[in-house]
């Protein structure tokens, strides 16, 4: 087999193949025999028809195509790993040329990854923000408890007003006919600006328990059922009653009633568990800042495409926060921060893929690895969240391959902050002004929100559909992440 690689860009690698005649040909009449295995032909035992009988039957060019499903990814793969390349995309088929008596010829396209110059990496020194346990932590933390054990109860009759809790009975109607799921019995509403549809819970406040009446409201346009977007409704409502919140006191009694002896032992549970929160939150900083440093001292010249490729993916992500927690996505994409967050995920999407370039570059520089019983942890946790068989787990080779790239990741940012030089120096009180970048805006919360559920959620997130979008091997896909993100792959990073 022949191969010819030129290069292009950045990092695109354009690879032409030619295979011999007599192979191309022996892997077309291997396709010929194994479909006569699974087609009937009348005259013929399955499996003993001739090739001119089958050629007749399926057509030449419907066994070539067969022929060529098994052939190509032997041939690119085979390609790629002679010629020790990198790659991080699917290989893309420019051309193919298979005619029978002539060499297959094949011209492919794909992306490498990029050189990284690795700095100084060992040894660095950083300075971290040292997080320290608040004043009202304990405080909050026993406030917190008994709000667990609040209860709702209801309240002496009144007018009520905007922030009650109500108990009602519902029917929505729209055009005359109850919407389907347009009933609702004993239902718990807080009223607030903005619950449950606009306009409906001040249309409720200033009524009294035990009375009927009639709220009129809208449906959002970007509404979920698309059948009620944009429609008017009309709800008879039924308020039953005002129920009001009771927070227990914090004392020996809501101890035991949380399963401890007197309130000083569950003092000290919470103490302790706020202490490992707050060393939990300084291991996570002094791991950032290591790695930031490391990344700093790196050179690579990123190719937009992955950059981009990446943005897709959280953006993805983003949007599927959205729907799992019932907002429409749609709307937010029309409102006035939404290309602000868009632009900040391009930011995020770049560090993140600097980031792991630069992790992979100092596993390989590093030559580390993954041995099974470092995966052990990772598989039984997995087993325990999905509740499937250990050996489901343990032989799929994708979910392996994602488990080592997480195990790798572990090492090399654990093994870089063991050999930093790490300094804890005061937190700076953060004052808010003008140029203050918190983010107030509701989009902006909501994609903050939505980044700390896909930060709670990234393990089951790198098992599932995200792969599809992200960086691959030949057949096989892979994530660009951030740290913790991906570091790379055994044997090839």
């Amino acid at each position: 087999m022949k191969v010819t690689l030129d290069r292009e860009g950045k990092n695109i690698v354009r690879m032409g193949l030619e295979l011999e005649s007599e192979k191309a040909l022996k892997a077309y009449e291997l396709a010929c025999r194994q479909l006569s295995g699974k087609i009937n032909i009348p005259g013929f035992r399955r499996g003993k028809a001739p090739r001119n009988i089958i050629e007749k039957t399926l057509g030449v060019d419907y066994i070539k195509r067969e022929a060529l499903e098994r052939l190509v990814p032997e041939l690119l793969t085979r390609a790629i790993l002679d010629e020790n390349l990198d790659v991080i995309t699917e290989p893309e088929i420019d051309n193919c040329d298979f005619e029978l008596g002539s060499p297959l010829k094949l011209n492919a396209k794909f992306e490498v990854r990029p050189e990284v110059t690795l700095g100084q990496y060992l040894g660095v020194s950083v300075d971290v923000p040292e997080a320290v346990m608040p004043d009202d932590a304990l405080d909050k933390a026993l406030q917190s408890v008994a709000e667990s054990k609040s209860s709702m109860a209801p309240v002496a009759p009144r007018e009520v007003k905007m922030g009650d809790t109500v108990l009602m009975d519902f029917e929505c109607k729209v055009n005359g006919e109850v919407v389907e799921g347009g009933k609702a019995q004993g239902l718990l509403l807080e009223l607030r600006e903005g619950a449950f549809l606009e306009g409906f819970c001040e249309q409720v406040a200033g009524k009294m328990p035990n009375t009927d009446f009639e709220v009129e409201a809208k449906f959002p346009p970007a509404y979920r059922n698309k059948e009620l977007a944009g429609k008017d409704a009309k709800f008879s409502v039924s308020l039953k009653e005002i129920r009001e919140r009771t927070i227990p006191d914090v004392n020996e009694e809501l101890a035991k009633e949380v399963g401890y002896e007197n309130l000083d032992q569950l003092k000290d549970f919470l103490k302790e568990r706020i202490g490992e929160e707050i060393k939990q939150e300084n291991d996570m900083r002094s791991q950032r800042a290591v790695v930031d440093a490391v990344v700093a001292q790196s050179k690579v010249d990123i190719p937009e495409t992955m950059i981009e490729r990446e943005q897709n993916l959280l953006m993805h992500q983003l949007k599927r926060y959205f729907e799992q927690t019932g907002q429409p996505f749609e709307e937010f994409e029309r409102s006035d921060e939404f290309q602000s967050v868009k632009d900040s995920k391009f930011e995020e999407a770049k560090q993140r893929v600097l980031t792991s370039l630069v992790l992979g570059a100092v596993v390989r520089q590093e030559k580390m690895t993954v041995q099974d019983e470092e995966m052990t942890p990772y598989i039984a946790e997995l087993v325990q969240r999905y509740q499937v068989p250990v050996e489901q787990v343990a032989r799929n080779e994708e979910v392996r391959r994602q488990i080592m790239e997480e195990v790798l990741t572990n090492k090399v940012v654990e093994y870089l902050v063991e050999k930093a030089t790490i300094k804890f120096v005061p937190e700076p009180a953060h004052e808010h002004g003008p140029n203050c970048d918190h983010d107030h805006e509701h989009g902006k919360e909501k994609a903050k929100k939505a980044d700390s559920e896909q930060k709670s959620e990234a393990k089951a997130e790198a098992k599932s559909e995200s792969k599809k979008d992200a960086e691959a091997k030949p057949a096989k896909a892979k994530e660009e992440e951030k740290p913790k993100e991906k570091a790379g792959k055994k044997g090839k990073n």
